[in-house]
């Protein structure tokens, strides 16, 4: 979860780049820590097994896993498994939702696995990658300088009926103050084809999308199978009681006149939360809060 920040004054780990890290309840003579559980859920006329695995060797090596059986896959957001003809028990459809590994230290996280990214200022207010999206496959490097933080990751989107691979994409670069400012930087782009495999082009961390596919450096010609968009996250935090959140994002920039002829169009969108906290009692909070 996200920090409440009025209360806790963790605005250091404040990050655009999503929830913050698990913290390990360091012991010198643990070298191997599992957690787990198991459970099953009865809402909303909707059922669902799952169960929830972490361990940590060493104080850097994690693995992680979240499987989950349902009863019915259109019910459940960010659901992917695929549906069976056959029930058993109730239950007709299962999906990994989220597993993998990683390294960390106090700088660096190195991680492959299956999940989700979120990146945006505030809570719930996110644009391009948020945690409402199907889970996917994907490689992260995040590197973490104090006040200056970096992360790319990416991803593989699977394929549709027509063998049309998809995949995703990200980099992106933020600094925080540490006490009540946070600006980020981000670019996401989802490129595909038929039958396309990994385009090296975009496994360069330091690059961008329109240097890529302005130079002809994709192994897919054209600029039809590709889409970018940009970024701009802002979070300040006021006399510790009211917290503004804003996020903008440009779709594809148009350079070229033939493009703009053509009736292609740079699309725009933004998210902005406004949250006020009147009381700083650590045994009580209220929130009030508006999102456009």
């Amino acid at each position: 979860m996200r920090y409440n920040f009025y209360i806790d004054q963790k605005w250091s780990d404040n990050s655009t780049f999503g929830y913050r890290r698990f913290e390990h309840n360091h012991l010198e003579s643990d070298s191997l820590k599992i957690l787990s559980r198991f459970g099953i859920s009865f809402a909303n006329n909707q059922k669902m097994l799952f169960g929830y695995g972490h361990f940590t060797y060493k104080e850097n090596f994690h693995g992680y896993l979240h499987p989950r059986i349902v009863d019915d896959p259109g019910k459940f957001s960010g659901y992917s498994g695929i549906p069976r003809d056959i029930e058993r028990y109730g239950f007709s459809s299962g999906e990994t939702d989220i597993s993998g590994i990683a390294y960390e230290n106090n700088w660096m996280i190195l991680q492959y696995g299956r999940g989700r990214q979120s990146w945006g200022a505030g809570d719930d207010i996110q644009l391009a990658l948020s945690e409402q999206s199907n889970s996917y496959d994907y490689g992260m490097l995040d590197l973490d300088f104090e006040k200056l933080r970096v992360r790319y990751f990416h991803g593989y989107l699977e394929s549709d009926s027509l063998l049309v691979n998809r995949y995703i994409t990200g980099r992106g670069l933020e600094w925080n103050n540490n006490t009540n400012f946070l600006i980020g930087l981000s670019e996401i782009v989802i490129y595909s084809g038929i039958n396309r495999p990994i385009d090296f082009s975009y496994l360069n961390p330091i690059t961008t999308h329109l240097e890529v596919e302005l130079n002809d450096r994709q192994n897919s010609r054209g600029t039809d199978n590709g889409n970018g968009v940009w970024q701009l996250s802002l979070d300040y935090l006021f006399k510790r009681n009211l917290r503004l959140s804003l996020n903008y994002l440009f779709d594809e920039f148009i350079l070229d006149n033939e493009q703009k002829e053509n009736g292609k169009g740079t699309g725009k969108a933004y998210s902005f939360k406004a949250e006020f906290s009147p009381s700083k009692d650590v045994n009580s909070f209220i929130k009030y809060y508006f999102s456009v």
